[in-house]
């Protein structure tokens, strides 16, 4: 047995040595600390000074001057040397046209193109250009496209819904005994191994519907109905001419223009309320009556041929192309508003 003078005298000789082996690790750290520094110094005629020699110059100078001195690898190097060069971090490119990389992101006009315009008889009578504000082509299709889920998602109900077993009624009492009976257990009749039972992971009540902003939506649109330009029928207003409802006189109409009504998927885009035109289409399940401001993106994309007034197409112009520029009231067009007022003064001062 020890007494308690005994034990003082072993934890103080227990200390003593913890303090001897930490002072030691102390004494060996700070000697290669002293020669990592002198190291690193060099001195004209030592082993050290030769062996930097060795080493280019531009890696001796990206080491001093870098972070990882001493422990760069070559792509490091290079990255650095890159970046003393050009200012750029690796993985970027150098941008070639700064007006173009600004207006990255942002909508386009579109190519010009020619569409014919018919009379009721299916006549070329006219001519007329179709120019959209559409998205870049880096991202227009991408833009339709959550343009359409849009659409589509808006359009479920997401009123499904099902039971799982603690909605389902009944079921509190045991079917059939524990054992004794062959076959598996069971502990209620509305499990959803059996049928009548709950459903495991059913549909609920749920909303489908996503955000999209309204320019994207409208820039969406427009590149859907430029890129449809090459189906564009254009043809005169059909005022006054359905005088009955007839589907027989549409289904005319429509194959006088080219196109087939009992094949192709037909959208046709009028201004106005048309009652007569209205209710000779709605026998012809593959033709969509719209006006140019409720288009649906899915009427557009799923349609062969799309067949347009021309004042509706001079409303979808309004709507999607550029805007007209304002000018002031009481001044001429083609004379411009300062060379006016400037003839105009110079009689005054003779």
């Amino acid at each position: 047995m020890l007494s308690n003078g005994s034990y003082q005298a072993f934890g103080e000789g227990q200390r003593n040595r913890i303090s001897c082996k930490t002072m030691s690790i102390i004494a060996v750290l700070g000697c290669a600390l002293c020669l990592i520094a002198a190291s690193s110094v060099p001195v004209l005629g030592s082993p050290i000074a030769s062996v930097r020699g060795a080493i280019s110059p531009s890696v001796v100078a990206t080491q001093r001057s870098g972070r990882l001195a001493g422990c760069a690898s070559r792509q490091q190097l290079e990255a650095i040397k890159k970046f003393q060069d050009t200012g750029l971090r690796p993985g970027k490119s150098a941008v070639e046209n700064k007006e173009e990389s600004l207006r990255k992101g942002r909508s386009i006009l579109a190519d010009p193109v020619e569409l014919q315009v018919k009379d009721f008889a299916g006549e070329v009578v006219g001519q007329e250009d179709l120019a959209l504000k559409v998205a870049r082509p880096e991202s227009a299709k991408g833009l339709v496209h959550r343009y359409l889920m849009y659409a589509q998602n808006s359009m479920r109900a997401g009123t499904a819904s099902t039971l799982t077993r603690g909605e389902v009624r009944g079921g509190g009492k045991k079917p059939y005994q524990q054992k004794k009976t062959g076959n598996a257990r069971q502990g209620s009749r509305r499990t959803p191994l059996r049928p009548g039972g709950g459903i495991i992971f059913g549909p609920k009540p749920r909303d489908w519907s996503v955000d999209m902003n309204q320019k994207e939506r409208r820039i969406a649109m427009a590149t859907a109905l430029q890129s449809a330009g090459p189906d564009f029928v254009v043809v005169e207003d059909l005022d006054g001419k359905f005088e009955a409802p007839k589907t027989k006189e549409m289904t005319g109409f429509l194959e006088r223009l080219g196109a087939k009504p009992s094949e192709e998927k037909l959208l046709l885009v009028v201004e106005g309320q048309k009652r007569n035109a209205l209710l000779s289409a709605r026998n012809i399940d593959r033709l969509k009556v719209n006006k140019p401001t409720s288009l649906r993106i899915v009427d557009v994309l799923g349609a062969d041929k799309i067949v347009v007034e021309r004042s509706a197409l001079e409303t979808i112009k309004n709507i999607f192309g550029v805007q007209p520029t304002a000018v002031p009231e009481g001044a001429p067009v083609d004379v411009p508003v300062e060379e006016e007022s400037a003839e105009g003064a110079a009689p005054a001062a003779a």
